[in-house]
């Protein structure tokens, strides 16, 4: 069974590894300990079998969450965990009385893309080179959320 709860400091190492395996330009373990240094900083982890195998965070100012990363094992992907986590920091989102998402995506990544455009976001821009490792333009998407009911 999947669960998704908030991720620790004891989970870094286990989130930046799996960052290696998902990313050819991952964040470092020094990386994923600074969200634990600045407010608006909402990470979770999801955990099978007493194992984690994939995480998701954004960061929030004002009214803006910005996902900043998501992943999956790759031997675990095409399961719905990245559903679920993007369902969850969505949902984060809005209890921080967010209106709307952000992110950027690799132009070749069509599966993340589907999973964002299934999940209500659309295409706004495209950023030329953005990511490195190999160079690739990233597209960037937006998502309005509907503000939690008071």
């Amino acid at each position: 069974m999947l669960s998704i709860r908030p991720m620790k400091l004891e989970d870094v190492q286990a989130v930046a590894e799996i960052a290696r395996d998902c990313f050819s330009d991952p964040w470092s373990s020094a990386a994923f300990q600074d969200v634990f240094r600045y407010s608006g900083n909402y990470y979770f982890v999801a955990e099978k079998e007493e194992m984690l195998c994939g995480f998701a965070g954004i960061l929030v100012s004002t009214d803006t969450a910005d996902i900043m990363n998501l992943g999956v094992i790759p031997k675990l992907r095409g399961g719905g965990i990245a559903k679920q986590l993007l369902h969850r920091i969505l949902e984060q989102a809005v209890q921080c009385g967010c209106v709307q998402v952000l992110l950027e995506v690799r132009e070749s990544n069509q599966i993340a893309r589907m999973l964002y455009e299934n999940s209500g976001f659309e295409q706004i821009a495209v950023r030329k080179n953005y990511y490195t490792k190999p160079v690739e333009d990233g597209i960037v998407m937006q998502k309005y959320l509907k503000k939690k009911m008071e």
